[in-house]
């Protein structure tokens, strides 16, 4: 079995603390609804291996890998949350200490 790594952007807000004796993050949170795919200067997606290393887009794994990563709502008409095929892994917070 073969297993690849499908690259996607997701953005992230981070909430900053702004004080003038202690400037901190206090917060990041994702924004999964607005997850693209990412892609080299050249326009091609980018997929690993395994071993993290760049596989050519256009071999059947790759392809496959591609597909079955692409984010899903539960109703495309409303792209809230997270992707529903990606089982809760965005749409929550992350405290500072953990980014």
């Amino acid at each position: 079995m073969a297993k690849r790594w499908v690259r996607y952007v997701v953005p992230v807000m981070v909430e900053v603390d702004v004080d003038v004796d202690d400037d901190k993050v206090t917060r990041v949170v994702t924004l999964p609804e607005e997850v693209r795919e990412d892609r080299d200067d050249m326009g091609h997606f980018l997929i690993y291996d395994e071993e993290f290393v760049r596989r050519s887009g256009d071999d059947q794994f790759q392809v496959h890998a591609f597909c079955v990563g692409e984010p899903r709502w539960a109703d495309d008409r409303f792209r809230v949350g997270g992707p529903s095929n990606w089982r809760g892994t965005l749409g929550g917070e992350l405290r500072s200490g953990g980014v």
